[in-house]
């Protein structure tokens, strides 16, 4: 691969740092707000499955499409296609996508009927952040797993959860999960539709 400037980059450590990121965005069990651990069996099959419940909110929001290869493009986070996944515990569910960036860091982007109150009531220490005209908080709900950072972004029936998962690695050692967190909180933020 070259990297436009002559050079020739190392595809090696660029894998081997995404793999290592999908290894613990799929293999940790995350303890989201308002449920308990899930495993990574549940992720569906496809987008669609995800946006065709019956019954859908017409506000609804699909991570899966709203997050289009432009703007993911645009934002380096298209390392690899976005990986459907749907989630539920306690009777909190969670559906949307994972994404790698190219920096070798993972994240999901998932619609959730969990709220606020309920993420402050489960994570007193979560920080309020901006998110566009979004009240929004910010925690580490795994701080035992080290990369990691949720934001949930206040949503009309829920909330929209944001997961980093950073590889703590030697390519990877300046980058800030809470920081990547709350960019892509702020990038995506403006995609949800007035009223969802």
């Amino acid at each position: 691969m070259s990297d436009g400037a002559g050079g020739t980059s190392t595809p090696r450590i660029g894998f081997v740092a995404i793999a290592a990121g999908l290894l613990l965005l799929t293999g940790c069990a995350e303890d989201k707000a308002g449920g308990t651990p899930t495993p990574a069996t549940s992720t569906t099959s496809s987008a669609a499955a995800l946006s065709t419940a019956p019954g859908s909110n017409p506000h609804a929001f699909d991570p899966c499409t709203a997050l289009t290869p432009q703007f993911l493009a645009q934002h380096q986070w298209d390392a690899k296609p976005p990986e459907p996944k749907q989630d539920s515990a306690g009777g909190v569910t969670w559906k949307g996508c994972r994404f790698v960036a190219k920096a070798g860091y993972g994240f999901v982007v998932e619609t959730t009927n969990g709220t606020l109150p309920q993420i402050r009531e489960k994570f007193p220490a979560a920080v309020e952040i901006p998110a566009g005209p979004r009240k929004a908080l910010r925690y580490e709900a795994r701080p035992d797993v080290p990369g990691g950072c949720t934001i949930n972004i206040e949503m009309r029936s829920g909330s929209l959860y944001i997961l980093t998962n950073v590889p703590q690695t030697p390519a990877n050692k300046n980058l800030a999960a809470c920081d990547i967190a709350t960019e892509i909180a702020q990038a995506v933020a403006p995609l949800l539709p007035t009223g969802s």
